[in-house]
Parts: structure tokens; sequence; C-alpha cells
């Protein structure tokens, strides 16, 4: 059994999308990346790694290359399980996020993560939190999720 643990934040900025476990999301906001910024897939990307000893998304997608210019994080999470094979006993997140409500979105969330993963949708846990009104966090300036897993593997 490995665990692996995986976190990202990006700033927030009108006029861009906002992607959370693949799924986008109806916010005046988005995350401003060198990818789509999905901040919970990059965490998830960063646990796997993390869980067999393998770097982080950096290693493998590094930002200075053009290529991954506005890449779906989709596509990064399928090579990234492609590369490791990683078994999944569990998959459990946190997004931080103000102002939106996460609520009407967390099975969608789950189940788009658990069909990327190739996993039972009880085997992913999303929570939404807010960081009440402290920090960039609170004002509502930043996105961030923060995964844990546990491998199989």
């Amino acid at each position: 059994m490995r665990v692996g643990f995986g976190n990202d934040i990006h700033r927030l900025e009108e006029g861009r999308k906002l992607f959370v476990g693949g799924i986008l999301l109806p916010h005046i906001k988005g995350a401003v990346a060198h990818s789509d910024g999905d901040v919970l897939i990059h965490a998830l990307i960063d646990a796997i790694l993390g869980a067999l000893s393998k770097g982080d998304i950096g290693t493998f997608f590094p930002p200075e290359d053009k290529k991954y210019k506005d890449i779906d994080s989709k596509l990064l999470l399928g090579e990234i399980l492609k590369i490791t094979n990683p078994e999944f006993v569990n998959i459990d997140a946190v997004i931080t996020l103000e102002g939106f409500k996460l609520l009407p979105y967390k099975n969608q969330i789950r189940e788009s993560i658990a069909e990327l993963c190739k996993i039972d949708v009880d085997r992913v846990s999303v929570k939404a939190k807010t960081n009440e009104g402290l920090d960039a966090l609170g004002k509502g300036e930043a996105i961030k999720a923060e995964v844990i897993l546990l491998l199989n593997n």
C-alpha cells in the first residue's frame, strides 16, 4: 500500500474558464495557468506520482514547454495513468473556492474523476470548502485543491 498527497493552487481571473475535475464550471472567473488550470486533476497527478516516488507534474509536463500550453488536464492525467498504472484504493479531495457553490457539481466531479481513473465512484470523495474570507483564497482570488490517495501498488 502506498499513500500519495498532492495539492495545487491557481490565481483566478475574469474571462478565463474554470475546470475542476475535468468539469467546466459556470464561474465568471477561471484559473490562470499554462494548461487549462484544473487544480483537482493537477493535485491528483501529484498525489499519484508522490505515492510512487516518481516526482511531480512538472517533471513530466514542464510549464516552459509550449506543447502543454492550454492543454486539457484530462490528457495529462491519461498519460500519467499509462505510465504509472496505479491501482487505486481510494481518492479523497478537498477543493477550496470562495464565492461559488461547488455543492451542485460535487457528484459530477466525483463521477468524472472515477471515470478518468477507471474506478467506482464510491472510491472518490470530493469535499468543498471556503477559506472564510482569509487570504487570496478567501477573497476569491484563487482556487486550491488537495488530494490524498491510497494505492495498492
